[in-house]
C-alpha cells in the first residue's frame, strides 16, 4: 500500500478551473463510469442506505503513468491536481458533520478472494476493484445524498492551500498550457499556485541516456 503524501486528481482544464474559481471539489454519480464493474459497488452502497444517490471523486496515490493520463486526462486538455493528502484528508474529516462521507483506499481483490470476503461489510463496498486496476493505487471519496432530482454531480468545499501543485498533460500544447496557467494564477488566492508540464511522454533526460546508450559509432551512424 502506498504512504504517499500527496493525491493526485486526474482530469481537465475545465475541471480545474471550476476548482480554482470556486474553491470545490466535485464528486460524480458512477452511472456513466466507464469501469461499471466497479460503479456496482457504489451503486449497491446507496441501495442499502434507503436507495440515497451516491457520488465519488478518484484520486491516485502512486506515481505518475501513462495509464493515469489515457483513462482519466487523455486529450488536450488533461491536468493532474496533486493535492497535498493529509490536507486534503483533513478538510473529508472535518466536513462530515455535514455529509455523510467516507474516504479510504480502493481494496484490489480477484474474483475468488471477493468471493472469500463473504459476507462483504457494507462499508466496503464502495472501496472494493478488481486486481487488474491495482497499479492505479487508487484512493477514493465517497458521498451520499437525497438527490432528489437525480443530478449526476455533488459539490464538497475544499480550501485552495490543500493543493501543492498543477501538472498540465504532456499532450497539452504549449500555447494552451501558457494560456491555462495564466487564467488560473489571475483567479483570487491562486496567484502562487505551482504549474509544471508533465514530460513522461517527451522526456530530455531520457532522450541523452538513449543516445548514451547507444554507443559513439550508433549516434555517428544516426546523426
Amino acid at each position: 500500500m502506498s504512504t504517499s503524501a500527496t493525491l493526485r486528481r486526474y482530469t481537465n482544464a475545465l475541471s480545474l478551473l471550476d476548482i480554482l474559481r470556486h474553491q470545490r471539489l466535485t464528486l460524480l454519480n458512477p452511472s456513466r463510469w466507464y469501469d461499471q464493474n466497479d460503479a456496482l459497488g457504489l451503486k449497491s452502497y446507496g441501495r442499502h442506505f434507503d436507495n440515497m444517490s451516491v457520488f465519488a471523486a478518484c484520486f491516485a496515490e502512486g506515481a505518475e503513468q501513462a495509464h493515469h493520463w489515457q483513462i482519466f486526462a487523455g486529450d488536450a486538455h488533461g491536468v493532474a491536481i496533486i493535492f497535498n493528502k493529509d490536507r486534503l484528508l483533513q478538510i473529508f474529516d472535518a466536513l462530515k458533520d455535514f455529509y455523510e462521507i467516507r474516504h479510504g483506499p480502493v481494496l484490489y481483490c480477484n474474483l475468488k478472494q471477493l468471493r472469500d470476503r463473504s459476507p462483504i461489510p457494507i462499508e466496503q463496498l464502495p472501496f472494493l476493484k478488481r486486481e487488474t486496476f491495482k497499479a492505479e493505487e487508487e484512493y477514493r471519496v465517497v458521498a451520499l445524498d437525497n438527490a432528489i432530482f437525480g443530478t449526476e454531480l455533488m459539490h464538497i468545499p475544499i480550501r485552495l492551500d490543500c493543493i501543492e501543485r498543477v501538472v498540465l498533460g504532456p499532450g497539452m500544447p504549449d500555447s494552451l498550457a501558457k494560456s491555462l496557467r495564466e487564467i488560473s494564477i489571475d483567479l483570487e488566492g491562486c496567484s502562487e499556485m505551482n504549474f509544471s508540464k508533465s514530460r513522461l511522454v517527451n522526456n530530455e533526460s531520457w532522450a541523452e541516456a538513449l543516445s548514451e546508450a547507444l554507443g559513439k559509432e550508433a549516434r555517428e551512424k544516426l546523426a
